[in-house]
């Protein structure tokens, strides 16, 4: 269970770093580009969908070592 925990923390806190590197670059994409808001904000909810969907993965990845 505490391996489970570490790999969520590392894991989320990897996706929030490039999260944050994303918004800046994505932010001086958009405003050189002329792009909506919408459009912004639904790369970003990508981004995040995706960042969620990898840890989960991973996690599950790495969990099911443990088991077997």
């Amino acid at each position: 269970m505490k391996k489970a925990l570490v790999l969520v923390c590392y894991n989320l806190g990897l996706w929030g770093i490039l999260g944050f590197f994303a918004t800046l670059i994505l932010g001086f994409l958009s405003c050189c580009a002329n792009l909506s808001e919408n459009v912004f904000f639904g790369f970003l909810a990508f981004f995040a969908v995706s960042g969620i969907v990898a840890s989960a993965y991973c996690v599950s990845k790495g969990c099911r070592k443990i088991v077997e």
